[in-house]
């Protein structure tokens, strides 16, 4: 009868370890489940905003592209085109500095004028409007005869001196 109860007692530390074993394993899975998650939806943040990084080179890039290839009748369209390139090749040299650590409201900035580049870009394709910028013409004869009369009355006032 002793062996019996002694088979018993066993039976009933195995049972009770197990339960305890499988209580701390529910436990230490709940807490990694409560670590990993938001670490995971924190790098899928990371990954948005590696996209949106991604998305904003690649159409910097095209929009880089469709100013080196354009070619106008008007030269004045074109030389606007210039000033844009340098503007957009000032921008790629930030970006290339830059690029790693740009957060996603400075890659929406960044988008924001891409788009009005990108505007001025078709305004110019089309060769139906006018450029931005006009050529003025100066009345170079007024101003000439103006200083003209100005030095004239400035050597009869020395020589009457």
């Amino acid at each position: 009868m002793a062996e019996k109860l002694k088979s018993t007692n066993f039976k009933k530390d195995y049972v009770a370890a197990s339960a305890i074993v499988i209580f701390f394993f529910i436990v230490l899975a709940e807490l990694f489940l409560a670590v990993w998650i938001p670490l995971h939806l924190k790098s899928g943040d990371v990954w948005a905003e590696e996209v949106a990084r991604q998305q904003m080179i690649d159409r910097f890039d095209g929009l880089r592209n469709g100013y080196r290839r354009f070619k106008s009748k008007s030269q004045l369209a074109e030389q606007e085109a210039e000033i844009v390139l340098k503007c957009l090749n000032s921008t790629a040299n930030y970006l290339r500095r830059h690029h790693p650590s740009l957060s996603l409201e400075h890659i929406q900035i960044i988008n924001k004028y891409n788009y009005s580049f990108e505007r001025i870009l078709s305004r110019l394709r089309v060769s139906s409007k006018p450029a931005y910028g006009q050529m003025l013409k100066v009345n170079i004869d007024g101003v000439l005869s103006t200083l003209q009369q100005e030095i004239e009355r400035e050597i009869k006032k020395n020589k009457e001196i």
